[in-house]
């Protein structure tokens, strides 16, 4: 589950989007300020194979915009 709050907020009303296995959310714009996080991760629903304990793989990507 992915949850989506706002800018400057981190309190309800959410958004939460369930988002399987394999699963990309990108979002950009204004809405890269807003709070979001994790608060929960269903059991059983990582591939066998992934070789990590339960739990969640998060990788996170920024472009910066500035010259190298």
């Amino acid at each position: 589950m992915f949850r989506l709050a706002g800018v400057g907020r981190r309190t309800s009303p959410f958004t939460d989007v369930e988002l399987g296995s394999g699963d990309l959310l990108v979002f950009g714009g204004p809405n890269r300020r807003i709070h979001h996080g994790v608060p929960g991760v269903f059991a059983g629903t990582a591939p066998d194979d992934l070789g990590l304990p339960p739990g969640r793989l998060s990788i996170t990507l920024r472009q910066t915009g500035l010259a190298g």
